[in-house]
């Protein structure tokens, strides 16, 4: 009868001893919704009445987590190994600067390289639209606004010009070609190839197969749309390109890169 008797206080000074080390121990709870339960092998979860859902391990410490896309930033208290599940939004713009001087065609393609949900676009005063590319810029310093389901931020853009080159001189090949059905920068245009009616194009793939060549190239109606010469859709990807153009009685050739986007 004694020896269960001491067994019994045993197991109850163990019980109380576990309540002890349970709340004694290094809590976490997340300061902003929703919830994740944040454990160790070792970790376990419940609820403390009158103060909420906790997520608690033993003898792990616990660190601040920042958002560093957010503004103001948001803190989380993280215990363990695992960090919040964060989407910043990041958005990167690719800027083709005005090619000559007078030519006020500069133009910037926002790439989307994360985000949540829809992300929209504001320029300057204008209002928010999912339209991401913007045409004929002059030089200048431009703001602009993005914003997605979380967040808003917001930058500047230079467009700058070459005041050395004439305009009718000049053969400026875009470095971008969006062919994503929207109307807007869907051909590749080459700036001052009408200058040169005796021209040849070709478009390289980067393993430097030839996809596509045409002659007298016009901007109109000999103009690369992202096919290759068997008009099957090309891939998103970064491409080559080769403009040979007689230049009075010598070939001229320009090679460059051009990103397709979709």
């Amino acid at each position: 009868m004694y020896f269960r008797k001491s067994s019994m206080k045993i197991k109850l000074l163990l019980f109380y001893f576990l309540l002890l080390v349970i709340h004694s121990a290094s809590a976490q709870m997340q300061t902003d919704p929703p919830m994740r339960q944040v454990l160790s092998t070792t970790g376990s979860s419940g609820i403390i009445p009158g103060w909420g859902t906790i997520d608690y391990t033993i003898g792990e410490p616990v660190v601040t987590t920042e958002s560093a896309s957010s503004f103001p930033t948001v803190k989380w208290l993280t215990q363990g190994f695992q960090q919040p599940d964060l989407n910043p939004l990041i958005v990167k713009p690719v800027i083709s600067n005005s090619p000559c001087d007078g030519a006020n065609n500069g133009s910037v393609y926002f790439k989307v390289i994360s985000a949540t949900g829809i992300v929209y676009l504001k320029w300057g005063n204008g209002i928010y639209d999912t339209v991401f590319k913007i045409n004929n810029l002059p030089p200048g310093t431009y703001e602009y606004y993005v914003k997605d389901d979380n967040i808003t931020v917001t930058n500047e853009i230079k467009i700058t010009e070459d005041d050395n080159i004439k305009c009718n001189d000049l053969l400026d090949p875009y470095h971008v070609i969006t062919v994503n059905h929207d109307g807007i920068n869907e051909t590749w245009i080459i700036a001052g190839i009408t200058n040169y009616k005796n021209n040849k194009v070709s478009i390289f793939n980067r393993w430097g197969d030839m996809v596509w060549s045409r002659e007298k190239y016009d901007n109109t109606e000999v103009v690369w749309m992202g096919t290759d010469n068997k008009e099957r859709i090309l891939p998103a990807a970064t491409y080559f390109y080769l403009i040979e153009r007689e230049k009075g009685n010598d070939k001229d050739p320009k090679k460059g890169w051009v990103e397709l986007i979709r």
